[in-house]
C-alpha cells in the first residue's frame, strides 16, 4: 500500500501522535495541568465557566494552527520535490 493509500484509509493519522514520557512537551503539559488546577481552585463558579470558555477557544485556535502548519509543511515538501525534478530552479545548472 502506498503512503497516499494509507492516508486515505486512515492508517496514517498525522494529528495523532503519542507524547513521550519525560519529553519537554510532556513536562510542559504536566506543568500546565498543575497550574490549571491551582488556578481553578481560586475561581468562583462564574469565573470557572468563563475560564472553560477561554480554554475551549484556545483548543480551537491550536487546532487551526496545527492544521495550517501541517498544510504549509506538505506544500513546502511538494515544492521542494517539484523543484528537484524540474529545471525551474535558478540553482540547477547542467555541468
Amino acid at each position: 500500500m502506498t503512503i497516499l493509500e494509507d492516508l486515505y484509509y486512515g492508517n496514517i493519522v498525522p494529528a495523532e501522535k503519542g507524547i513521550k514520557k519525560g519529553s519537554e512537551y510532556s513536562k510542559l503539559l504536566n506543568l500546565a495541568a498543575r497550574n490549571e488546577e491551582k488556578l481553578s481552585a481560586t475561581l468562583t463558579k462564574e469565573q470557572k465557566i468563563l475560564f472553560e470558555k477561554y480554554k475551549d477557544c484556545c483548543v480551537e485556535m491550536y487546532g487551526i494552527a496545527e492544521i495550517e502548519a501541517f498544510v504549509s509543511g506538505v506544500k513546502l515538501g511538494v515544492k521542494i520535490i517539484v523543484e528537484t525534478y524540474t529545471n525551474d530552479s535558478p540553482n540547477f545548472k547542467e555541468i
